[in-house]
């Protein structure tokens, strides 16, 4: 199973918050079952991003980032990405574009207009812990 994660996913598991406990344990249960997590390299930019700006250790951030198979962003991703309808900020579009190509089997997010999106290209989402 290819779970795709996004910024949003990822970051429960570097800054505690509400569904930090539900996001770890899904994500290691689906490792441990066979699972694959993936994300775009837009993750690796995103979530050092955030590190510097709340003050949390890069080693912390490479630690998890060791658990996800980062994939590059290709061109076509991007314009992709351009195309895709619902107002997405860019980042959210480009992180939809890379789901898609790596057709994943389930993306884990907890931004709502991003869930909304990957709903409606056929993907299938979850928020652990958000009751989605």
């Amino acid at each position: 199973m290819i779970i795709y994660v996004d910024t949003s996913a990822v970051l429960k598991l570097v800054v505690e918050e509400k569904e930090s406990s539900a996001a770890a344990k899904y994500l290691s249960r689906a490792v441990a079952q066979g699972g694959t997590l993936v994300a775009s390299m837009l993750l690796y930019t995103e979530l050092h991003c955030a590190a510097h700006r709340r003050g949390f250790p890069g080693e912390l951030v490479n630690a998890v980032l060791g658990g996800i198979n980062l994939v590059d962003l290709a061109r076509p991703d991007l314009m992709y990405a351009a195309a895709l309808p619902g107002g997405l900020s860019s980042a959210d579009a480009i992180h939809l574009a890379a789901a898609i190509r790596l057709e994943a089997d389930v993306m884990v997010a907890y931004d709502a207009g991003l869930l909304a999106a990957a709903v409606d290209a056929g993907l299938n989402v979850l928020s652990p812990g958000a009751g989605v």
